[in-house]
Order: C-alpha cells, then sequence, then structure tokens
C-alpha cells in the first residue's frame, strides 16, 4: 500500500534525539505564562472566515457540522458495527499529548453506566510517536500497539474505531506548507490504520491544544493553531471523493481507509473564551508548556466522553441503549461527604468521603465561577471511608487566594457531591 515518501534518515534521526525526552513529557524550563493569548481564532469559531487566505470551520464551506452524505455514510455505517467474538474496540492512535489525555479517558469510558458491555477502549498512542513515525507501518510503533490490545484481551480484527491526534516534532515550514506536511501524514495513517486494523470502520481526528505557552520548540505556536488546518484538509479531501487512498466506500472500489472525521476540536487562544467558553490556563500544562498537566488531561477527557455519548455516529456502538443492548444496572453507590474541618482555614482543609461501594470518580478543587483549580484524585475508588486532603494550593503548587472554592466529587456511578470550602490567608 501505498502510503507516503519518508524524511532523510539523518533527519528523523536527529528529531529522535532532539526531542524524545521532551515528547515523553519530561519537566523542562517552567512555562512561559505570560502568553496568554496568541490573537489567532479558533477554526470552529472563524467559520467562514479565513486565516491567511484559507477558510476556516471544520467542514467545507466554513461550517462546523458534517455535509449531510458524509453524516448518513457515518451514520450508517455506525448502526452497522456489531461485535467480532464479543468484543467492540476503540483506540488512541498518536504521540505523548495523546496517550496522556486518553490515558485519562479511558476509566471514564470504561465506568460510564450506559457503556455498551462489548466496548473496550485501548489506549494505544505512544510518547515520541511522531507524525512521520506512526504513518510508517513498518515502524515499531505497531507492534507496540499489538502488544497492548493483547494485554487488553483484545486483537486488532476488533478494533471498529480510533481516536487520532498527531503533530510533527520541530516544525519550520511556512504555512501553509507546515499544515500541507502534515496533511500528508494523516492520510497516511488513515490508510495504515485500515491496513492495521482490517475491520476499523471510522476514525476521528483532533487538533493540539493551545501551546502558547510553550518554552521548547518541540511544536509551539502558531504550529499548534495550524495544525487543524492538517485535520480539516484530510477531512475534506476524503469528502471530495478525489482521493482513492482515502476512499472509505466499497461501492467506489477498494476500500483504503476508515471513514474520517473531527473528534473534539481542542484548539482555543489560551484565556480567550472560546464561543463555548473553552479556554486554557498555564495550570492546564506541564513545565514545557507543551504536554498537558493533570487539569488538562482532565479537560480533554471530558470533551471525549461529551464526543463519544452524544455523537451520532459514536453513539450507536458506544451506548448500550443505541446498541439494543440490554443496559445492566449498576450497583447504586451512596457517596456521603462529611464536613470539612478545619473551615474556614488558612490552606489545609480534610473531607471524609464514604463510599458504600467502588466506584471510578474524579475529586477536584473548583473556583466559584466553575474553573478547576485543582484535580485531586482521578482513579477507581474502594468502598469505605475515605479522607480527602486539599492544602490550598492549586495545580502548580502555588497557595490559592482567600475567598470560597468548591470540593466535588463526581463518581461514574452516583451524582456530584460537593463541600464549599472557605479559605483565610
Amino acid at each position: 500500500m501505498n502510503t507516503t515518501s519518508w524524511r532523510a534518515s539523518a533527519r528523523l534521526l536527529a528529531l529522535a534525539l532532539g526531542f524524545l525526552g521532551l515528547l515523553a513529557g519530561l519537566p523542562s524550563a517552567a512555562s512561559n505564562c505570560a502568553i496568554t493569548s496568541v490573537g489567532k481564532t479558533p477554526l470552529d469559531d472563524l467559520g467562514p472566515g479565513t486565516y491567511q487566505g484559507m477558510q476556516g470551520g471544520l467542514y467545507p464551506g466554513g461550517v462546523n457540522i458534517r455535509p449531510p452524505a458524509h453524516e448518513a455514510d457515518g451514520e450508517a455505517i455506525a448502526e452497522a458495527i456489531a461485535p467480532i467474538n464479543g468484543r467492540i474496540v476503540l483506540v488512541s492512535i498518536g504521540m505523548s499529548n495523546t496517550t496522556q489525555e486518553f490515558s485519562r479517558f479511558v476509566p471514564l469510558a470504561m465506568a460510564y453506566p450506559g457503556r455498551n458491555p462489548a466496548l473496550r477502549v485501548v489506549d494505544c498512542a505512544q510518547g515520541g510517536q511522531t507524525a512521520p513515525i506512526v504513518a510508517n507501518p513498518n515502524s515499531p510503533y505497531w507492534t507496540t500497539v499489538r502488544q497492548r490490545l493483547q494485554q487488553a484481551g483484545v486483537d486488532s480484527t476488533q478494533v471498529r474505531a480510533a481516536w487520532v491526534k498527531e503533530a510533527i516534532a520541530g516544525p519550520n515550514l511556512p504555512f501553509p506548507a507546515d499544515a500541507v506536511e502534515l496533511q500528508g501524514y494523516l492520510r497516511a495513517i488513515a490508510m495504515v490504520l485500515k491496513d492495521k486494523f482490517p475491520n476499523i470502520d471510522l476514525a476521528y481526528y483532533s487538533s493540539r491544544i493551545y501551546a502558547g505557552y510553550a518554552v521548547s520548540q518541540l511544536n509551539p505556536e502558531p504550529y499548534a493553531y495550524q495544525s487543524g488546518f492538517s485535520a480539516k484538509w484530510v477531512i475534506e479531501s476524503q469528502i471530495a471523493g478525489n482521493d482513492p487512498g482515502l476512499n472509505y466506500r466499497a461501492d467506489a472500489g477498494p476500500v483504503e481507509a476508515p471513514w474520517l472525521s473531527w473528534g473534539p476540536y481542542l484548539w482555543a487562544d489560551g484565556l480567550v473564551p472560546r464561543s463555548d467558553g473553552l479556554i486554557w490556563e498555564c495550570v492546564d500544562f506541564q513545565n514545557d508548556g507543551t504536554h498537558p498537566s493533570e487539569s488538562g488531561r482532565a479537560k480533554v477527557a471530558a470533551q471525549l466522553l461529551e464526543f463519544f455519548t452524544t455523537d451520532s455516529t459514536a453513539t450507536p456502538w458506544f451506548l448500550a441503549e443505541a446498541a439494543g443492548v440490554p443496559e445492566v444496572a449498576a450497583p447504586a453507590v451512596a457517596l456521603t461527604l462529611g464536613p470539612a474541618a478545619p473551615n474556614p482555614s488558612a490552606g489545609g482543609t480534610v473531607v471524609p468521603l464514604t463510599l458504600s461501594a467502588a466506584t471510578t470518580a474524579q475529586v477536584g478543587i473548583y473556583a466559584v465561577n466553575g474553573r478547576l483549580v485543582r484535580l485531586l484524585r482521578d482513579e477507581a475508588i474502594p468502598a469505605g471511608r475515605h479522607l480527602l486532603v486539599w492544602d490550598g494550593r492549586d495545580a502548580s503548587g502555588a497557595a490559592v487566594g482567600s475567598g470560597a472554592y468548591f470540593l466535588r466529587v463526581d463518581s461514574a456511578a452516583g451524582p456530584a457531591g460537593r463541600r464549599k470550602l472557605i479559605v483565610e490567608r
């Protein structure tokens, strides 16, 4: 299968040596928290407007909804997805940011009360695996993917859908050449997906998150923003139907790729709210300003969960009710929060939590405006009594200011509980 031409081996070696540590999420110099905006308009807000002559919107014509024919095809494909040997598998494909974000989504998805019991969600993204590497079908990346599937008790024939998020390390071409280069790799990855997963039907692409706080040349702005055009263009190319390498219709020739669509569009201009309110704060990133922190990962995981539980091409196989599978009621979980003590405090508060049964839960500290200040726990919590401890610091380790905050517990099997906490410095 023809995928794409490869870079010179010397360039690949240099990139691997120069960026492998960064791509793995290792800390570096502190983020540049002063760059709270780069003055660019997210693609979904840009609409029919243009950026350097290129039209915005997520789909052709500057709109954010799929063309009717592509939507109908996607829905029909989704409706036809059935378990293979008892399983439907959703995987992630991509680099370090991808695995850091998707690994937070996996427990949320698997603990979701309405999940199709046949569904298994497996994180196959890996640190250091940039677009040129993943686009190479002979890369060791794909050996690790196979091993990850085996460890999860499934195999490549059961993979039916993928979430793809990729980038090029150290981009240096001017726009739009940089976006065209990445578009070529995303096209190749779509073809490799069909080669590695013969029964895959759907692939969802997402953009990079904000990179204005970045302190390295790994993939800073404007490249993070401009990479959104790469995903847009490869999807539009399939919709146009003029690229045989992206054909997904059996009645139009050899099937070379899955049906492609946007997943969550993740880029927002730092602290400038997107039309849906999405912002990226400095605390959402690790020290390099590129990789997401715990709060950043939780933010993406929440968007992924919303997408797969609401999108018309995902719900037929993701949700039990839509798939016609009788939903097995999760055991009721009684969640009880005790009083915070001391409260008010100068920066050290304990809240007792009692669970009648084990459940997956997120425990976070939130500002009064709903902004996540710090994620305390995001994991499976056994039944019994637990002490939730907050030291009065945010995700960066800095002491929060005086005022009101909320500790909130979001359980996968029960309603959210919260306690108001007063900090007095």
